[in-house]
């Protein structure tokens, strides 16, 4: 049995079903598909089932400290600056980590876990991953592989048989590694349609046999959700426990991520959860907390704080070489499958050259600087967005509980504002 449980693109997006006891909302619904505003799972409902225990945790916030023009810490204040001024009074809640040099030099948060109520985030704030659950899916199989318990190479089918494909060639030919590159050679967001149906993943997995492929596997580039899962079940197999205990046992504890779950029951079972907003005419309104893209865990499904994000960032960064060491960040960023910047949502950075997908993260080149890595996220009601670049040791990651088109830009904000300090504190000869 499969053991796994965006605006389709490289994040999730979905009207997905209800699941919880309606709530009055001090508005009027919208009749729209994918904004319409429907109730929200109720906060004292409990959970049906408790997968891991969620500590209430107290993690202080991190204040930038001024760094003036020329130092090259600068763009820290600059681009913290920039959310609380620009961000911050356009969105209910915003939270953001940046790294410099290694180390963390700004963790704040802004805002409310509840439009229009008092409850204030926290660094220990929940919120949903959306599709950079990607990234925690391919660092736990890189762990696998290091332990030697799968390769890279193993194919899909010598661990889950039951699988079928249009073409049984090219679907005996599916490794770890094309589902985890975005390179299975299947159309883009191959049964992602079921998911957004509210259809079980099981079977969405079984659609998969009516999908022609697009070209061999390892060949193309085209994004996935449904497969990429098969990833997760891959690693169940082998490690003989559940995706979510191992990502748990072998990530999440280490790396000291203790408000990071995966599924529904891990969302509504954390005592410091941010709720989802959709745009409801000029103000705010609470969305549905949905389970349809909870249903693909590897793809989809984590649950985490600004503070847990933290650590997962400086890991990446190769700052925990005790959990990550360079020989698994190196499988990870390295590009593998090549694609366009259209492809990797990128087209109107013109600096932006060089794209490809790694093992669960975009990597790109950017101006004057190589090998950003970077992964985006988006379900109903949360944006989430990532990104470093181990060489220069930089990285941040943002996370908002509303659907806010100031999400699209960040990154390159960030990426503008570092490449300023840099020029800055390194002035041509």
């Amino acid at each position: 049995m499969l053991v796994c449980s965006l605006l389709i693109s490289s994040w999730v997006f979905a009207e997905e079903k209800r699941i919880s006891t309606p709530l009055t909302l001090p508005f009027s619904q919208s009749s729209s598909s994918s904004a319409s505003i429907n109730s929200e799972v109720s906060a004292n409902q409990p959970p049906a089932e408790i997968l891991f225990p969620i500590p209430v945790l107290n993690t202080p916030e991190k204040i930038a400290l001024y760094y003036p023009p020329g130092h090259p810490y600068q763009f820290v204040s600059e681009f913290e600056n920039y959310v609380r001024n620009k961000i911050a009074p356009n969105v209910p809640g915003v939270a953001i980590v940046v790294v410099a040099d290694g180390e963390i030099r700004s963790m704040r948060t802004w805002g409310v876990k509840q439009y229009g109520a008092n409850d204030k985030l926290t660094p220990d704030t929940v919120f949903r991953l959306a599709s950079v659950s990607k990234t925690l899916a391919s660092t736990a199989a890189a762990i696998l592989v290091n332990q030697g318990k799968i390769r890279w190479d193993t194919t899909l089918l010598s661990l889950i048989p039951g699988v079928k494909f249009k073409n049984n060639h090219y679907g005996k030919l599916l490794t770890l590694k094309h589902l985890l590159s975005q390179s299975t050679g299947l159309p883009k967001h191959a049964s992602s349609s079921l998911i957004e149906a509210d259809k079980s993943y099981e079977e969405a997995v079984k659609r998969l046999k009516y999908s022609r492929f697009v070209c061999a596997p390892g060949e193309c580039y085209a994004y996935q959700n449904i497969t990429y899962s098969l990833a997760g079940d891959m690693l169940a197999k082998k490690s003989g426990q559940s995706f979510e205990q191992f990502v748990k046992q072998y990530l999440f504890t280490p790396l000291g991520m203790k408000s990071a779950s995966y599924g529904l029951n891990g969302y509504l079972n954390s005592p410091n959860r941010a709720l989802p907003h959709v745009r409801w005419k000029k103000s705010w309104g609470r969305a549905d907390v949905t389970e349809n893209y909870y249903r693909i865990a590897p793809a989809a499904g984590a649950n985490a704080s600004i503070a847990d994000m933290s650590q997962f960032l400086l890991a990446q960064l190769g700052r925990r070489p005790d959990i990550l060491p360079g020989l698994v960040l190196n499988q990870l960023h390295t590009r593998n499958t090549k694609n366009t910047p259209a492809q990797n949502h990128y087209a109107k950075q013109h600096a932006v050259y060089n794209t490809a997908y790694g093992l669960g993260w975009r990597v790109f080149d950017y101006g004057r600087h190589k090998n950003f890595v970077h992964h985006g996220g988006w379900v109903k009601g949360f944006r989430s967005e990532m990104i470093f670049n181990r060489d220069l040791q930089i990285g941040m990651v943002f996370l908002t509980n509303s659907e806010s088109r100031l999400a699209r830009d960040v990154i390159f904000k960030f990426m503008d504002m570092h490449e300023r300090a840099y020029n800055a504190s390194h002035p041509k000869k």
